[in-house]
């Protein structure tokens, strides 16, 4: 009789851990920033560099720091259009907003999927990744 009790209760109490474990995760879960900007550091800026390299290969060290040659990179950017992306010219800031967010991941996407098919592992991990959720994006 004592087995099956000690049973339950290390259920119970794995089936609390695990419920705690995630709402603590979720509540953790990284935000996207409004803007990424010259002087800004950690993961988006990470992110905005790989794109960076992916869609214009702009030659950025992938170092999650947002210096000039990444500001350099994102004004270069921003006023190119993509042939399969509407209206993608952007006045040339070199700061990372919304509308600059979702066109860096829709160029890494369209790339990988449409233009450059094939050995796409890095486009492929940036995607399927956090990356998107980490860079500023417009609403979905």
């Amino acid at each position: 009789m004592r087995k099956p009790w000690a049973l339950r209760a290390a259920t119970l109490t794995a089936g609390a851990g695990a419920a705690l474990a995630l709402t603590v995760g979720s509540a953790g879960a990284a935000t996207a920033p409004s803007t990424v900007k010259l002087g800004d550091t950690g993961p988006a800026v990470t992110c905005i560099q790989q794109a960076l390299n992916y869609s214009i290969n702009s030659g950025l060290t992938v170092n999650g720091s947002y210096d000039q040659a990444t500001a350099d990179a994102v004004a270069r950017f921003q006023p190119m259009n993509h042939v399969l992306i509407k209206n993608s010219q952007l006045p040339a800031t070199g700061i990372v907003d919304a509308a600059t967010g979702d066109k860096l991941y829709q160029t890494v996407w369209f790339d990988f999927m449409i233009v450059n098919p094939g050995d796409n592992a890095g486009r492929r991990a940036w995607i399927s990744g956090s990356c998107p959720t980490l860079i500023p994006r417009l609403p979905r």
